[in-house]
Formats: structure tokens, sequence, C-alpha cells
């Protein structure tokens, strides 16, 4: 029988993370303390494994394609496209930048590029972040700020409230700062250019490694000024608001605020991802129950099931060509 599938997820510790996975989510990190969750991957850089049922303790990857056809449904891809994080940003993040597919397949040993979206599940008073520069930037005053470390001065910095949505495309420069948690939604990819980085050191009194030769040649100077939050379409399905948070080539986000129950309809796979409330998903043959904080793949053979409860959840597909 097809069933959803919960997944346990690969913690990953840098230096700007916190404690707020934990608090927030109960989730089962070691100290406590992580910077992001990797709800689902089939990245080999981290692996979520299978929480419950017959293939508990799997990798989601080896699940996947061992029965491709049922798991993927007519999603013609040779690895799996897609990654879902939450992120505790407990301090700033580096700013970065990601390259497009083209980049990244001559320069990165075959990799994906990396789109990505965030939600934002929660921000504290004062939050922001970073979106691109500011109007009329260019390459050569991009590269001489970095060797300057003046970058500071030509970032388009922010304010971010708790529901924002941001979509960032390859080659837009970019940074979470602190007193952020967020849902991200991105090409299955780990490729970063790390830009600056605050001059920040690590415990052994070492500066993180950057990438300047490469974020020079691929950030985007165009102008983002007043376009950086996404818009979302929203509709009403009996109580249930459904709103398109992104739609682009490679993922299409979804957020449903159920309030009672909503039938999804759909013969391509999903990702699944309670960022409030609780709730089970019904289908043919059973049901499976979720908290906040719990992800869950939802294979392309299962077709149609419910979401009942009182819940915040996001649902990413792939888009059918």
């Amino acid at each position: 029988m097809i069933t959803p599938i919960k997944t346990k997820p690969v913690f990953k510790q840098y230096i700007w993370g916190g404690s707020a996975l934990k608090d927030k989510y109960n989730k089962d990190i070691q100290d406590n303390f992580a910077a992001e969750s990797w709800e689902i991957s089939c990245h080999d850089d981290g692996l979520s494994l299978v929480a419950e049922g017959e293939h508990k303790g799997r990798t989601l990857k080896e699940v996947i394609f061992e029965n491709k056809e049922q798991m993927l449904g007519d999603c013609e891809c040779e690895r799996f496209p897609l990654l879902v994080k939450l992120l505790d940003a407990n301090d700033k993040l580096s700013v970065q930048v990601h390259p497009d597919d083209a980049f990244a397949f001559e320069h990165e040993n075959g990799s994906l590029g990396k789109t990505e979206m965030w939600y934002v599940v929660d921000a504290k008073p004062g939050a922001k972040l970073v979106y691109g520069l500011k109007d009329g930037v260019t390459r050569e005053q991009f590269a001489e700020a970095i060797e300057n470390s003046t970058l500071e001065e030509l970032l388009n910095f922010v304010p971010v409230e708790k529901g924002d949505t941001f979509f960032i495309p390859s080659k837009t420069i970019h940074a979470i700062c602190e007193g952020l948690l967020i849902a991200e939604i991105q090409q299955s990819s780990n490729t970063t250019y790390r830009v600056y980085d605050y001059n920040r050191k690590d415990a052994n009194g070492n500066t993180r490694e950057l990438h300047t030769e490469k974020a020079i040649a691929v950030a985007s100077m165009e102008n983002v000024e007043g376009k950086e939050k996404a818009v979302p379409k929203t509709t009403m399905v009996n109580d249930t608001k459904v709103s398109v948070l992104v739609s682009c080539e490679f993922f299409e986000v979804v957020k449903y605020d159920v309030s009672g129950d909503i039938m999804i309809v759909d013969d391509s796979f999903q990702l699944f991802v309670c960022t409030e409330g609780c709730g089970k998903l019904v289908y043919d043959g059973g049901e499976t129950e979720f908290n906040a904080g719990d992800s869950v793949f939802m294979p392309a053979a299962l077709r149609n099931y419910t979401i009942c409860g009182n819940a915040e959840v996001l649902i990413s597909r792939v888009p059918k060509k």
C-alpha cells in the first residue's frame, strides 16, 4: 500500500544557529542547537531518513529510487530535484549568491544551480534580510567593495515580518539576518558562494572561506528595490485559505491555512511541511498524524488525500511541463 512517508531530518551546526528549532518544534537536536534542519532531502550532503513504518531508518533517497515510478510519477529526473529546510537564524548568515544550472554544471562538477524561496515562519521585532544590491551598483563597484570590506554599504536591506515570502532566483545576492525562523524550498543543491561574512571567526580563530571570484562572475546587478517580497495569490476553498506563494520553473509552493479539512488531488509527488498547528492526512487505506515541525513526502501514486485539522502547511511540487 502506498502511504505518506514521514521524514527524519538532518541537522547542520553552523555558527549562526540557535535553539528555535528545539524550542518551537521540539526537534531532537544534540545540545538543542542547530542552524538548519534538512527536512526532506535526497542530497548526498544531508540525506533525510524515513521516520517510521516498514522503511524506518533507511534514507528517503533509497526508498524513492527503488520504486521511482510510484514515488515520482511522471517526473523524469535522474536525481531528486528539490530540498526542504527549516532555518534558525539566531545570528546573521553570510552574504552569499548561488549559480544557475549552466554555471554550476560547468564549474561545480555537474551540480544543479540553486533557485530558492523563503517563507518567514517567525520574525523578531526589527528583523531584516538582504535581498540584492542597491539600485545602480555596478559589477566593478561590487568587486571593489568586496576587496575593501565595504560591501554592507551596497546591500539592499529589507524589513521582514512573520508570513512574508521571498523568491530568490539564482544569481541574487542575499543574506538572512538574525531573529528569523524560515522555511526554505530550493533546488537540490548545496552550492553557495560566500561573498562576505562580517569578518567573523570560528571557535579556532579562523575566518570562513570566501568564494569572491565566482560570486563576482555570477551575481546579478539587476535593480530589485521595491520588488523583494513575493505577492501570494490567495483563494478560499471552503474554510481553508489557499495561497500560491511562489511558482517558477523549478517548483511551486502553496500554503494551506487549514481549518477543518481540504482534499488535495494531484498525481505528482509533493513535499509537505507543517509550520503551525496539527492534524492528520487521510488517504485510501489509512491516516497519518502530523504536528508542527513535521515533514512528509507524498508519493505520486497516492493521487489524493485529505488534510484534516487546524494547521498551516506548505506543499511543494515540481510544475508539470
